[in-house]
Order: structure tokens, then sequence, then C-alpha cells
């Protein structure tokens, strides 16, 4: 496990290269990877980073990739206006889901998976499923989604996030921050939400009222990406100072900041577990992280 006291012992497993990486996903076993990158979407082993397979049938890059709890499917997004479901068995696409007018920028499953959502530069957020519906009230593009149960967070280049509640499709909050939202994430005990921003700062909120519980003043030209380690203890954040900032929770402390990668790192996630940990940068490398056995 990657925790508090062995964070500063956290070494590189394995790493690959790959062209322009938008999203990482881990399997919910943790034995796998999903990429979405410009040229469609890549599974790798975890152990190596050997390239398993590819689901190709965007015509545009993918922007934006989740995975259903089972592993079984994926749900990605695409410049080309459309998200794909995917049978990651067969790699075959089971559904289109057209409706977008512009590039699909985020997506993301429901808790219970009966709803699908979506978001992107035609500045609405939609919701796919047992209830369709499109969401309007960003004056900018959209660029980021986080989901919890009977909540849905939405962030652009409006400067803002709105908390939108998914039954009755209302708009009941809107956050803001000083720049555009780059990467929201929801907490694992569903009660905050984390935000990055071009402004630097990385925000944690209370995800049913709205109220800001914690600022880290984290990277300088901007913050990219957030991740939760499944425990909730730490927070892991990325941006344009090409660093990753380890910080324990509830305070906001800083940690370790880890410096690998050579341009941003766009992309990180906790595998499920927590014992790996994973980075897609603008550098065009995947990275895994771990602890040594013998620390």
């Amino acid at each position: 496990m990657i925790t508090l006291d062995n964070i500063t012992h956290l070494t590189e497993l394995a790493h690959t290269r790959q062209g322009w990486i938008s999203e990482l996903v881990w399997s919910p076993n943790g034995r796998a990877l999903a990429v979405a990158h410009a040229a469609g979407i890549s599974l790798y082993e975890t152990s190596s980073l050997k390239q398993l397979s590819s689901l190709d049938g965007h015509t545009g890059p993918v922007k934006s990739v989740a995975v259903s709890r089972d592993g079984m499917r994926l749900l990605s997004g695409s410049a080309d206006t459309t998200l794909r479901l995917w049978d990651v068995r067969t790699g075959k696409t089971e559904h289109i889901l057209q409706g977008h007018t512009d590039a699909v920028n985020a997506v993301v499953f429901s808790p219970d998976e009966t709803v699908m959502a979506s978001t992107g530069a035609d500045r609405t957020v939609r919701l796919w499923g047992n209830q369709n519906a499109v969401l309007e009230g960003h004056t900018d593009e959209v660029t980021s989604l986080a989901v919890a149960q009977n909540a849905l967070a939405s962030g652009g280049w409006d400067n803002t996030i709105r908390l939108w509640h998914i039954e009755s499709f209302q708009c009941r909050a809107v956050l803001q921050h000083e720049s555009w939202v780059r990467h929201l994430t929801v907490s694992p005990n569903e009660k905050h939400l984390a935000s990055a921003s071009r402004d630097g700062t990385v925000r944690l909120w209370d995800i049913t009222t709205g109220v800001e519980h914690l600022r880290l003043d984290a990277h300088t030209n901007g913050a990219d990406g957030i991740a939760f380690s499944p425990d909730g203890v730490l927070l892991a954040t990325s941006g344009r100072d090409n660093a990753v900032k380890f910080w324990s929770l509830p305070e906001g402390k800083l940690l370790y900041t880890l410096e690998a990668h050579e341009k941003p790192i766009l992309t990180l996630a906790f595998s499920p577990g927590g014992s790996r940990f994973a980075t897609g940068s603008g550098d065009n490398t995947l990275r895994v992280w771990g602890i040594p056995s013998d620390s």
C-alpha cells in the first residue's frame, strides 16, 4: 500500500510511450489500465505496461474514458462528437451515442450505472440511459465531470463548477474558481468534491452544500490532475510545473513532490487497492509507480 509514511519511497515500476495521453483509468481489479489518446484507447497490463489490446472506432482523438464496476465495459468520449460504449472482452462497440455538436471532453458512469453522463465543447452536460436529458447553464466549454450518488459536478472554461441533482436535472449550486476548471473528482466517501484549475489551486468542496473546505496553492502555471487514494487520506495533484504533489488529508499538508516527467502530468490515478499509482504526461509517457518491498 502507498501510505502517508512511505510515500517518499515511491519508485517507478514500469513506463511506456504513448502519444497525446488525455486520460487513464484502472480496471476494478487493478490488473489493467485503459488509456485514452489521440489514436484511440489502449489497454495495458499494469505490471509491465505491455499493451494488451486497442479499441478502435472513433474518428477523432479520444478525450475521456470511464470503466464499469465489473470492468467489462468502457465508455469513451471523443473529439468526433460521439460517445462509445465498448465490450472490453470483444473490443467491439456496443452503442454509439450521438447528440453533442462539438467535442466530448468528459464521460462518467453514475454509481449504479443506470445513467451515463457526458460533457463537452458545446457547453452542455448530457445524461444517457434510463433518463436522457440535456443540462444547460455553463457559458463556455465544459471540460470535466465527476459523479456521486444523486449528484453530478461539471466544470469548465467559465471558471465555474456546477452541482446538479441527477434525478431532478436541477443545478443546485455554482462554485467559483479564478480561472477555468480542468479536472474534478469525488472522494471515496463521496462527501467531498476536488477541483483542479488553471488558477493553480486545488480545492475541496462539500458535495452537498458546496462549501469550500480546503484550498491548496498547488501548482504554478495551473493544476491539471487530482486523485484520492482509496482510503481518502492522500490527495495527489499534478500540473504545469511537471510535478506530482502528495498531500495529507484533511489538513492539506504537503508530504512529497515527485518530479519525473518532462512535461505537464495531465492525468493520474491510484489503483483500486492503493498499491500502485499511474501518471500520464504531455511528454508522451505513461508511468506506473509503487513502493519497493524493502521500504
